[in-house]
């Protein structure tokens, strides 16, 4: 298992938001850029695979009770230490986890916690040195998650019609968008931002002083 060298310190950041207000775009650009690696909250649905196809389209994927937290934190608290993981891998046409294979995950100093709920749960805050919340209209997140749904997880327009009124817009007000309150910075205008490259990487600084200068740098960044 590969490992973050000690003198090495680790940031982790948390990227909360609703669905489709750019937190994946955001996540991987500020990735690739500062060589960081995004951990994606979406494949560590609990694992359903017991139940029919069925039955498995007809839950509810965005209440906190979907998410498999147990595995889900201690994938962080060790990467959060310096260790590489074997991240589950989520097929999302089928709605089940993939048994025989995991993604591996190298250690590296930099990783971003994406999800919808990924600054509800106080367990995952703790972790967190930077917390941002993403927000958009209402209009602009679902025409992405409509394209998302159609082109990457082979989902019909009644499908995600549905999904999006019975337990998306559901789930953002009673869930999304209370945990914007846990935010060291909102991210206001919509669209993906820049995430401000280089504070992020001088973050072997003292930690509150590093959420400062990026926060700052955030608020300077141009918004699309």
């Amino acid at each position: 298992m590969s490992t973050i060298p000690i003198h090495e310190s680790i940031f982790v950041v948390g990227l909360g938001g609703p669905s489709g207000s750019g937190k994946s775009t955001v996540a991987k650009r500020v990735a690739s850029r500062l060589n960081g690696h995004v951990i994606s909250m979406e494949v560590y649905s609990i694992e359903m695979n017991h139940l029919p196809l069925e039955e498995r389209a007809k839950l509810n994927y965005d209440a906190p009770n979907a998410i498999d937290m147990q595995l889900l934190e201690s994938h962080i608290r060790d990467y959060a230490t310096g260790n590489a993981i074997e991240a589950p891998i989520y097929d999302f046409a089928e709605h089940l986890r993939v048994r025989d294979r995991r993604e591996h995950i190298p250690a590296k100093s930099l990783p971003i916690v994406e999800g919808i709920l990924a600054l509800h749960f106080a367990q995952l805050r703790l972790h967190f040195d930077l917390s941002i919340y993403l927000e958009a209209p209402d209009e602009v997140c679902f025409r992405r998650r409509k394209v998302r749904d159609i082109t990457e997880r082979q989902r019909s327009w009644e499908f995600i019609r549905r999904q999006y009124e019975n337990t998306v817009l559901p789930a953002q007000r009673q869930y999304v968008r209370p945990s914007k309150n846990y935010a060291d910075f909102v991210g206001e205008r919509g669209g993906p931002c820049n995430l401000g490259e280089e504070p992020l990487r001088r973050h072997r600084g003292e930690a509150l002083a590093r959420r400062g200068a990026i926060t700052r740098l955030w608020r300077k960044a141009p918004k699309t």
